[in-house]
């Protein structure tokens, strides 16, 4: 019995070794008759053709492209009527206050957007808890004085605002005047609303110390500044909390 199984199992290597033998021949047959491009790239890949690298005597000087590349921006600069400027220019052109003045307007914007409709939200103190946003504002501002100082005839409305504060003059005329300046108009803009951000600031941090509803407030003190400070307190008043904490006199005391 012994023997017998024995013979039974070298049969069966036997078929399964034929079986594999013959699975193979069957596939090579298939890769030869129906993909012979396949397989001799496979056995006979092609040889990578070399780049030839320009010899380093072709290269062009630094200073020699530095020209060209300077060369092709002026003309380029003209053909679109453009003037060219180095960066210490650029910093200190009108466009520059430009810019300042629309990033002083629109980059508040997205805080506003947070202490008018999520002045509960973990972000919001994240975001707004300390005083990174104020001094980012301030840099912005201090940017357009300086850069306004710093151009041609700056000084000019310096001199000129002290009409504004004559009594005996027309003070409001003065400051109309005043607003032909662009640097003068993006350096009153960009004060106003970093403090416009500051108070309102201030009002959504009281009212999360002291439980006042405060959205309505922080909206009016975005669009017209101190109501949104006024209507806080009235707030505060009519829904019993008192006035905020630091305006309230302490008797019996010196």
């Amino acid at each position: 019995l012994p023997d017998s199984v024995d013979i039974m199992r070298s049969k069966d290597k036997q078929s399964a070794m034929t079986a594999v033998v013959l699975f193979w021949e069957v596939s090579l047959l298939y890769l030869t008759m129906a993909c012979p491009r396949v397989l001799s790239f496979a056995l006979c890949p092609p040889t990578p053709k070399l780049r030839r690298h320009q010899p380093y005597a072709r290269l062009r000087p630094w200073s020699v492209q530095q020209e060209r590349s300077s060369q092709t921006s002026s003309s380029l600069a003209a053909l679109l009527g453009m003037d060219t400027v180095s960066n210490s220019d650029l910093l200190t052109s009108p466009e520059a206050i430009k810019q300042a003045f629309s990033l002083a307007t629109f980059l508040p914007q997205p805080f506003w957007g947070f202490l008018i409709l999520a002045p509960n939200a973990k972000i919001t103190r994240q975001i707004l808890g300390d005083y990174k946003v104020p001094i980012l504002l301030s840099l912005v501002h201090l940017f357009i004085v300086s850069d306004s100082i710093l151009q041609p005839g700056g000084t000019a409305p310096i001199t000129e605002f002290s009409g504004v504060f004559d009594p005996a003059g027309a003070p409001q005329q003065s400051m109309m005047g005043m607003m032909r300046y662009p640097s003068f108009v993006s350096e009153e803009w960009s004060h106003v609303l970093t403090w416009d951000l500051f108070v309102g600031r201030w009002i959504w941090l009281d009212g999360l110390e002291r439980g006042v509803f405060t959205p309505h407030s922080t909206l009016l003190c975005n669009l017209i500044g101190p109501p949104g400070l006024l209507l806080h307190v009235f707030t505060s008043l009519v829904t019993g909390k008192g006035l905020p904490e630091g305006t309230q006199s302490e008797g019996g005391e010196d």
